[in-house]
């Protein structure tokens, strides 16, 4: 009887083991709800941190021509005075190519600190209009607009016309042979000398150079028949006799070359006209876009660039605009390239 009982106890405590075994395996391998996954947090871009003692190191001034041209002249004149309003030191760096696209593109590399400077023209326009670079102009911030410069057509002495009415005659009794040249492919000379040639009634072949030395060379040695160039640059050449200037890009002419028709002497629309400033990226601190544009201002005021601008014929139109308004002035031109490069065929 006892045998039986203990029999007994031993299958009910089994089945008991088994029993509480099965329920934890079930318990086990209940699968657990999936958690929902947790919205991620808005990301907010970093603001550039203000270095509160800017400038406290070098400013890289950066110009998208070579070493000799207008740009790089306006440059290097400007920042002697700016090293003093800045209380810095300011190295120009020469990046030419693709009409200023290489410069551009550097400076759109750097931090968005004000220690990368942008010497610019209307070309950054232009670039954005043909697609030459993925940058835009809407990613730089107007600094100041310095001055406007007057224009000009010029050929070398000896060439067998002295005068536009006798360069106009030459051309249309040559047509397509007459070369002419200016810096940058589809630049602002090609842009402005189109706006000529068009109320000229002439076909010239355009050549471009990637920087002014290397088309004053040209000229000179009689690679192109004429030139769009600014006569402040080249007015040494002139005084020694070896360019002489057809027509002035203006709509009054110049005391400098009193002799030489202007724009408006000869009945013609007025071109776009070449403008220089100062940018820097965008995004660079509101205190730092200011204290250039006060400091690059009062560079303008000084003797040095006042003598400057009086000597290469920069004083002739007023040209100043402050960051706001060389911002607005941007986006302005912008609509007006963008027609004239449509009507040139370089883009539909």
């Amino acid at each position: 009887m006892k045998r039986n009982i203990s029999l007994v106890l031993i299958i009910l405590l089994t089945i008991s083991i088994l029993i509480v075994g099965c329920g934890q395996q079930a318990k086990q391998e209940t699968p657990k709800p999936a958690e929902e996954p947790k919205a991620e947090e808005p990301k907010t871009e970093e603001k550039p941190k203000v270095d509160e003692k800017y400038p406290s190191r070098t400013i890289e001034y950066i110009i998208g021509w070579g070493a000799g041209g207008g740009s790089d002249i306006f440059g290097r004149t400007i920042n002697m005075p700016a090293r003093r309003a800045l209380e810095a030191q300011i190295i120009e760096i020469n990046m030419p190519g693709g009409s200023s696209v290489t410069a551009m593109e550097h400076v759109l590399q750097q931090p968005a600190d004000g220690y990368t400077v942008f010497g610019i023209t209307p070309d950054i326009l232009t670039n954005t209009i043909l697609g030459r670079t993925e940058t835009s102009y809407k990613d730089l911030t107007g600094i100041i607009q310095a001055h406007i410069d007057v224009g000009g057509i010029s050929a070398r002495a000896g060439a067998p016309y002295k005068t536009w009415q006798e360069f106009v005659d030459y051309a249309k009794a040559n047509p397509g042979k007459v070369n002419f040249g200016g810096t940058g492919a589809a630049s602002f000379d090609e842009v402005a000398s189109a706006h000529l040639w068009t109320q000229a009634g002439l076909e010239v072949k355009y050549i471009p150079f990637e920087g002014s030395s290397e088309m004053h060379a040209a000229l000179l040695g009689g690679h192109i028949d004429v030139m769009y160039e600014e006569p402040g640059v080249i007015i040494p050449m002139i005084q020694e006799g070896k360019i002489q200037p057809l027509l002035v890009v203006a709509e009054e002419r110049v005391e400098a070359l009193k002799d030489v028709q202007c724009v408006s002497d000869i009945g013609y629309e007025m071109p776009p006209m070449m403008w220089r400033g100062i940018a820097v990226k965008k995004g660079t601190p509101v205190e730092i876009v200011k204290k250039l544009e006060e400091e690059y201002t009062k560079a303008l005021e000084s003797s040095v660039y006042k003598s400057f601008a009086k000597d290469r014929m920069l004083d002739l139109v007023p040209g100043y605009l402050n960051s706001e308004g060389f911002d607005k002035l941007m986006e302005k031109e912008y609509k007006i390239y963008e027609e004239i490069m449509k009507k040139l065929g370089h883009v539909k």
